[in-house]
């Protein structure tokens, strides 16, 4: 989008790293924090999603 500034996570660096075991790791590494963090935001919109409907349903 135009105007739009681009997150400082979002942006790639112009170094490459290293391919090999080192790398491989560094990958698995990123990969599970990003798994860790899609498995938060999925945790808090369901519990929110209970309460919201906790709040609604008939009979409390």
């Amino acid at each position: 989008m135009p105007g739009r500034r681009v997150r400082k996570s979002a942006q790639q660096s112009t170094t490459r790293a290293p391919a090999g075991p080192a790398r491989n790791t560094e990958v698995r590494i990123e990969c599970a924090i990003q798994f860790r963090r899609i498995g938060d935001k999925l945790n808090f919109r369901q519990k929110l999603l209970n309460l919201i409907s906790k709040l609604f349903r008939s009979g409390t």
